[in-house]
Order: C-alpha cells, then sequence, then structure tokens
C-alpha cells in the first residue's frame, strides 16, 4: 500500500509540473462588458429600450420618439422634438465619435454608414425620423 501511495504522490507531482510549465491562456473580456456613455447632451438609444441599435448610437437628450422600429436589421424612430435642425446638427457633430462616415448632406437629409450599418435622416416640419439598417449575412 505505501508503494502504491508513492507512485500516486510521484504521478501528481509529475502532472503538476507538467502543467506548471504550458502557457497559461490570456482571460479573455466580454464585449458585452463594455461601458460606452454618450457625448454631454446626448442618450444612448439603447438606454431609451432599442435592443438592437448601434453600441454607442446617441440622440439628443431632449428627443421625444413618437413611433419606433426595433428590428434586428433595422432600426428606425421618428421625432416630434427637438426640430429637425437641432437633430441634424447633433448628427453631424457626433457620428464621427460614433463611427460613422458622413456620405450625403443635403437640405433637411444625411446619409452616413459605418463597418456594419448604413444609416439616414430627413427632417420635415415638426418631425424627423432616423433609419439604421444592418445587413445581416449568411
Amino acid at each position: 500500500m505505501k508503494g502504491s501511495a508513492v507512485v500516486v504522490l510521484a504521478v501528481v507531482a509529475l502532472v503538476g509540473c507538467s502543467a506548471s510549465q504550458q502557457p497559461t491562456p490570456a482571460p479573455s473580456t466580454p464585449s458585452a462588458s463594455v461601458i460606452v456613455t454618450p457625448p454631454t447632451g446626448g442618450v444612448l438609444l439603447t438606454s431609451l429600450g432599442f435592443q438592437h441599435a448601434p453600441q454607442g448610437f446617441s440622440i439628443p437628450a431632449n428627443a421625444q420618439i413618437t413611433d419606433r422600429v426595433d428590428q434586428s436589421n433595422q432600426v428606425t424612430a421618428v421625432f416630434s422634438a427637438p426640430d429637425g435642425f437641432e437633430m441634424a446638427a447633433y448628427l453631424r457633430k457626433h457620428l464621427p465619435s460614433m463611427g460613422f462616415h458622413v456620405t450625403g448632406d443635403k437640405d433637411n437629409a444625411l446619409l452616413f454608414t459605418s463597418d456594419t450599418t448604413q444609416g439616414a435622416f430627413y427632417a420635415e416640419g415638426s418631425l424627423s425620423s432616423l433609419s439604421l439598417r444592418r445587413d445581416q449575412e449568411g
């Protein structure tokens, strides 16, 4: 019995030695835990209950949403406030920091894109609308 105990201890010691020689993988950090804050005067769409909005996409904090669509590949919001000029000015100023490039800016309309999302904004009278589309592959 003493002999088998010595063998078990030797195996444990060898396993322990060989395990310590292998590199330890770096812990992975989940991407969902990334904290994003909106710019001053802004609010994240995700904070307003949009589950499928691009992470970090913000609108003016005083925005009043009258209608919404929140689908896996399409997010749309219709606003009654602020006015379209203020909303467009906010987007022009902050889209680059949100990872978007403005591709069109004429009259009351903006077109913009990122690596994963295409966006459009349009203002007419007292209403404006924002549409964000993510193309799904696969």
